[in-house]
């Protein structure tokens, strides 16, 4: 490692005429004052920017409200989240909402089973919404494959619908629970088209989807 060189005789003299305010012996020794007069100049409008007299009264003032601001966040913070507990706490115990669709698949499970069912086996979509008008509808891809009711076998049973349908084909399958206050639109038996025009209807949309393996 290496250290600058002490300045010589010639640098010595510039900076002892720069320090007493004497001009420039040469041009060449003005170019090089020139970076340290305008190092100087800057020092000098710092120390021409004091603050005022008061500054620490201010400063101190500044901190003490940025403290008490913070205490009374905590505070607040911690008064509201007590008071939304006590709301929680507060409430009757309302009543457990109808679950709505359910699915299961009617087989031992594969050990080699690569998807959320296999071919051969048979899907249970079962929904108990609480409304007029409820469907059921399986699409594999985007294609109507069984409805509930229409497709055998569908059973209604007071409030429970449930369908029972084999899996015969591999794909990805979108089972569809509509429900709604009134008529459903029968759909023109694809995926897209059938919950727009459900959807338009203003019936409710629950989706599940599963995977079938060869």
């Amino acid at each position: 490692m290496t250290t600058g060189a002490p300045p010589d005789d010639d640098d010595a003299g510039m900076f002892e005429r720069l320090d007493a305010g004497e001009p420039p012996s040469s041009p060449e020794e003005a170019a090089a004052r020139a970076p340290y007069e305008r190092l100087l100049s800057r020092i000098r409008d710092l120390d021409e920017i004091a603050p005022t007299g008061d500054w620490e009264d201010r400063a101190v003032a500044r901190w003490s409200g940025a403290r008490r601001r913070r205490r009374l966040g905590i505070a607040f913070g911690a008064a509201a989240a007590a008071a939304l507990a006590a709301v929680l706490l507060l409430q009757p115990c309302a009543t457990t909402p109808p679950p709505g669709l359910e699915i299961a698949v009617l087989a031992a499970p594969r050990p080699t089973r690569r998807g959320d069912a296999a071919v051969g086996e048979r899907l249970r979509a079962r929904a108990r919404p609480d409304r007029a008008h409820v469907e059921l509808r399986v699409y594999l891809g985007t294609r109507l494959v069984a409805r509930c009711p229409g497709s055998a076998p569908c059973r209604r049973d007071g409030a429970v619908t449930e369908l029972e349908w084999k899996l015969g084909e591999a794909g990805t399958y979108q089972i569809i629970l509509l429900s709604s206050s009134s008529d459903i639109p029968a759909g023109d038996g694809t995926l897209d088209r059938d919950l727009l025009d459900a959807q338009g209807a203003g019936a409710s949309i629950e989706t599940r989807a599963l995977t079938v393996t060869p």
